[in-house]
């Protein structure tokens, strides 16, 4: 990892391999960049003088997603709603893609080995609601997106979202990951609704 302070000259310090934390006077955020994401996200946010401010971004280098690659794997879920399953979205070089990877699934708990080089993660509560607990934040410490998604039973199930930056969190839109808009048939849930990065870009 490096370490960036943000002068009123410009940025001062060392930058890292995988992630940077650049400390401005806003507070401490966490940056990393991939073939498929860059991103600079609050870590701890503070008031610190006589430093410049950080802006907060985010960009899917290929596009947003398109909305029927995750109604693909809802419906995937869908069809088995009170076992726990798995999906990511990866990008072939041409298009985004669903990636399914062998897992094992009960009620309450979901075994799978996380499939590398992907753009966005997606997992599944059964009956229980959207929510992102303390198993998700320890399992999800990679550089992507994040979705959870519950009762599924419901006719309406609920969709949450974030982007992760090796365990720091910020709360995403439907707007901010997908091309199109969301089903009817789909609730969005979690603070992702309500608070969300104020500078999200997308480019294809």
């Amino acid at each position: 990892m490096g370490h960036l302070v943000n002068l009123p000259g410009g940025l001062a310090g060392s930058q890292g391999i995988g992630y940077d934390y650049v400390l401005g006077s806003g507070g401490l955020y966490v940056q990393s960049e991939s073939a498929h994401l860059t991103a600079r996200i609050p870590a701890a946010p503070a008031a610190v003088r006589g430093l410049a401010p950080v802006t907060e971004k985010v960009t899917l280098h290929h596009g947003p997603i398109p909305a029927h690659v995750f109604e693909l794997g809802l419906s995937w879920m869908r069809s088995d709603p009170d076992t726990e399953r798995f999906f990511a979205v990866g990008w072939d070089g041409n298009a985004y893609r669903l990636v399914v990877p062998p897992q094992a699934g009960t009620a309450t708990s979901l075994t799978y080995r996380s499939p590398g080089r992907v753009v966005a993660e997606f997992h599944s509560h059964g009956k229980h609601a959207a929510f992102f607990s303390v198993t998700d934040d320890r399992d999800e410490q990679g550089f992507r997106i994040y979705g959870v998604v519950g009762r599924l039973r419901d006719p309406r199930p609920e969709l949450a979202l974030r982007l992760g930056v090796y365990g720091h969190f910020a709360p995403l839109r439907w707007a901010q990951v997908f091309d199109g808009p969301p089903s009817p048939a789909l609730r969005l849930s979690g603070p992702g609704t309500a608070t969300t990065l104020t500078n999200l870009h997308t480019r294809r």
